[in-house]
């Protein structure tokens, strides 16, 4: 019981940081509570590997399609941004858009990345290893 309570409190906190990120708009911490988010939400479905009848329940195999379509869709998301941001980051630097980019004061943005760890698929085993 300990390890699934640390285990929902991971996915909690994660939640959590994923919605203050998005409130300052800092995108290198959306990036990084993503990932936690990532990762809590595969322990937690290894977790309930162990509950047979959790597994089986209809409202939890909704939630695991549901996730995966989320998790889908905010890799679309990542994309469309980083061409947005490939796209700013060029036009300010061309005439006649340079002279409205300063004038405005317009500027360059970070596009998202992840380290290598961050985009690693999850090994469940070591999950679970004490």
């Amino acid at each position: 019981m300990q390890h699934e309570r640390e285990v929902l409190e991971r996915v909690t906190q994660a939640r959590s940081a994923v919605s203050t990120a998005r409130e300052t708009g800092s995108v290198a911490a959306l990036g990084t509570a993503e990932t936690a988010m990532r990762a809590g939400l595969a322990s937690l479905f290894a977790v309930a590997e162990n509950y047979p009848e959790l597994k089986a329940d209809r409202t939890f195999q909704h939630l695991q399609t549901r996730i995966s379509q989320l998790e889908s869709q905010i890799a679309d998301r990542r994309e469309y941004y980083d061409d947005a941001v490939n796209l700013n980051n060029i036009r300010i630097e061309q005439f006649p858009d340079n002279l409205l980019a300063a004038r405005f004061g317009f500027g360059p943005r970070e596009l998202l990345s992840f380290s290598e760890e961050e985009k690693a698929d999850i090994d469940l085993k070591t999950l679970f290893v004490r």
